[in-house]
């Protein structure tokens, strides 16, 4: 079985979700719920994480099977002009990461030491350890006096 994607109509990956899952196919749309604001009132919505788009899982692509789905406009397709194969773990870590669990991080710092920040408004520049949790990190930036709260994903030693 290979994963598939298809870009969808707009405001249409849920709907091309259900239309899959009706017809027996095993299908994901990485999603995500926030808070919207209306003028009467604020309310949990789930929105898709990546809009446009519905991921599927075929044997083989059938056309045809995605022509029936009233929701989606076309496959999505790789250079060479066939259908993009999406690779298992890639489905994988998105239903990982949408469904809140940890991801490990294989960075390992110490109190002390400096680092660079390496993603964010605050790229490029310079700090000191404070202090380490599990996979946040707390560090002090002195050239502009204020401390950071970042993924340890986001430094690297300096």
């Amino acid at each position: 079985m290979s994963w598939f994607a298809a870009k969808t109509k707009q405001k249409g990956e849920f709907k091309a979700l259900n239309y899959f899952i009706s017809m027996g196919i095993n299908c994901y749309v990485p999603s995500y719920v926030t808070k919207r604001v209306w003028s009467d009132r604020i309310k949990k919505v789930t929105v898709p994480a990546i809009s446009g788009y519905v991921f599927f899982e075929l044997t083989k692509i059938d056309f045809g099977l995605i022509n029936l789905n009233p929701f989606t406009k076309n496959i999505v397709r790789g250079i060479d002009g066939l259908p993009a194969i999406i690779k298992n773990e890639e489905i994988t870590s998105l239903k990982d990461y949408f469904d809140g669990k940890i991801i490990d991080c294989d960075v390992n710092l110490i109190k002390g030491q400096r680092v660079k920040i390496n993603k964010g408004p605050f790229i490029f520049k310079k700090g000191t350890v404070n202090k380490i949790s599990y996979n946040k990190v707390i560090i002090s930036i002195e050239s502009i006096n204020i401390n950071l709260v970042l993924n340890k994903s986001s430094v690297v030693a300096a």
